[in-house]
């Protein structure tokens, strides 16, 4: 019993020292600059359909990847942080691809047809990209 405490504190050690060791290097792990990045070039239609058709195999194809999408703007609102959020028009009236522009200055309408770089997240209704930028 007397050997068995100190190998279970070793462990909480080395567990806690792992631990320590991973947060670290992944909140110093350098960002993406998405302006200058390659970017998969994409129609926020046909992005939005391989979400809705089968996730996991859009997922290994867009996920946390730079993206350059096309598309015509549906609604455009701010988020609590000040910044612009663009909804793409697809086939589905009520949902779409959701971009949330790193720019604060610049100017994007309702109708508008835009290309937007950013890194895909995911889908969770919309297909969502982060850290947007819009292409001249």
């Amino acid at each position: 019993m007397k050997t068995l405490k100190p190998i279970i504190l070793i462990l909480i050690l080395i567990g806690i020292a792992t631990a320590v060791y991973v947060w670290f290097f992944e909140w110093n792990k350098p960002k993406t600059e998405v302006a200058d990045a390659d970017a998969i070039k994409i129609e926020a239609a046909t992005l939005f359909n391989a979400y809705t058709k089968d996730e996991a195999s859009a997922n290994k194809l867009y996920l946390e990847k730079v993206l350059q999408v096309n598309g015509e703007v549906t609604e455009v609102i701010q988020n609590e942080e000040g910044l612009k959020v663009v909804l793409l028009k697809t086939e589905d009236a009520m949902f779409g691809v959701n971009c949330t522009l790193e720019q604060k200055n610049i100017t994007v309408s309702k109708g508008e047809k835009v290309t937007l770089k950013g890194i895909c997240t995911g889908y969770l209704t919309d297909v969502v990209l982060i850290r947007c930028y819009k292409v001249n």
